[in-house]
C-alpha cells in the first residue's frame, strides 16, 4: 500500500467541505470491499451494488472508470477499501439540487486481523438492546447514516465478543451490526427479507446464490431470537471477514461449522473469479 491512502474527487490532498451532505446528513452510500494481492474481490457485484444503492437515492453513480482510476492511484495491496458517495456540497436546509456535484471518495486502510480461531471455534455474539428502525424506503440500502450501528455497538467492550445482533421494534432479528444473519434450520439456509429495514450486501447475494449450489433452499423470512437459539447452525458474513460461523450467544453453544467452510471456500474462489486488478499509476 502507498503512503496516500485516501483520495476526495481523484485528489490526494482535497478536504471534505463542512457543507458536504455527506457529513451533515449522512446523504450518500458507501460499500466496503477486500483488497487481496492487488486485486480488488468480486469488483462487478461492489459496483453494481453502489449503482443500485445510489438510484434509491436519486443519485447519479460515479462511473466505473473513475474508481478504477483512484484505485490505480492508491494501488492497494492487501487492503481494506471503503468507497462513498455523497450529494455533494449544499446550502443549508434539507433540500438538494438535483445538478450539484457528488462528492467521490476512496479510502484505504489496513485489512482488519481475523484469527483462524475465529473459523475454527466460532464467534462469540450477542443480542443489542438498539433497535433498528422500520424504514421501506431505505431497506437494503447501505448510506452513510449508521448512527444506530453506532449506538449498538456501544453496548459492549468485551473484545471476546465478534458482533452483535440488531432486531427490530417488531422483535425480528434482522442483521448483525456489521453482518449479515443467517440460520441453518430444518435442512433450509434462512435470512430475513430485507423488505423494511437492514442492509443488503453484496456477500449475502453470494452465500444465498452459492448456498443453492450446495443443494440447500434458501428462504427470507423473519425470525426472533428464539428460532436463532433453535437453529442447527448459525453464521454471519461481510465483505471483508467472509463467512463466519457463530460458536456461541450467551449460554447457547453451537460446534458444526462445516456449512461456513463449504461456503467460504467457494465464495473465495468466486471473489477472485470476479475480482479487478489495481494497477498502478
Amino acid at each position: 500500500m502507498t503512503e496516500q491512502t485516501a483520495l476526495i474527487n481523484g485528489e490526494i490532498d482535497a478536504v471534505i467541505s463542512p457543507r458536504d451532505r455527506g457529513l451533515a446528513y449522512g446523504d450518500g452510500v458507501f460499500r466496503t470491499l477486500r483488497c487481496q494481492a492487488g486485486r480488488v474481490l468480486a469488483w462487478p457485484r461492489q459496483y453494481a451494488r453502489l449503482q443500485a444503492d445510489c438510484d434509491r437515492l436519486g443519485m447519479a453513480c460515479p462511473d466505473e472508470a473513475l474508481w478504477l482510476a483512484d484505485l490505480a492511484r492508491l494501488a492497494p495491496w492487501d487492503a481494506s477499501i471503503k468507497l462513498m458517495v455523497t450529494r455533494g456540497v449544499a446550502a443549508r436546509g434539507y433540500a438538494c439540487a438535483p445538478d450539484a456535484p457528488l462528492t467521490r471518495l476512496v479510502l484505504v486502510g489496513p485489512l482488519p486481523a481475523y484469527p483462524d480461531a475465529l473459523y475454527r471455534d466460532g464467534a462469540a455474539i450477542r443480542l443489542c438492546d438498539w433497535l433498528l428502525p422500520i424504514q421501506p424506503g431505505l431497506a437494503g440500502v447501505k448510506h452513510l447514516n449508521r448512527l444506530d450501528q453506532v449506538m449498538a455497538r456501544r453496548e459492549w467492550s468485551d473484545p471476546a465478543i465478534f458482533e452483535g445482533l440488531m432486531r427490530n421494534a417488531r422483535g425480528e432479528l434482522v442483521e448483525g451490526v456489521m453482518s449479515n444473519l443467517y440460520l441453518l434450520q430444518d435442512g433450509c439456509l434462512l435470512t430475513h427479507p430485507l423488505t423494511d429495514c437492514g442492509v443488503a450486501g453484496v456477500m449475502r447475494e453470494m452465500v444465498l446464490r452459492l448456498a443453492t449450489e450446495l443443494g440447500l433452499p434458501t428462504v427470507l423470512r423473519s425470525f426472533d431470537a428464539d428460532v436463532m437459539l433453535s437453529a442447527e447452525a448459525v453464521l454471519l458474513s461481510n465483505s471483508l471477514a467472509g463467512v463466519v460461523p457463530v460458536g456461541r450467544c450467551g449460554q447457547r453453544l453451537w460446534q458444526d461449522f462445516s456449512l461456513a467452510a463449504q461456503l467460504n471456500h467457494r465464495i473465495n474462489s468466486l471473489c477472485l473469479e470476479e475480482s479487478r486488478l489495481c494497477l498502478p499509476v
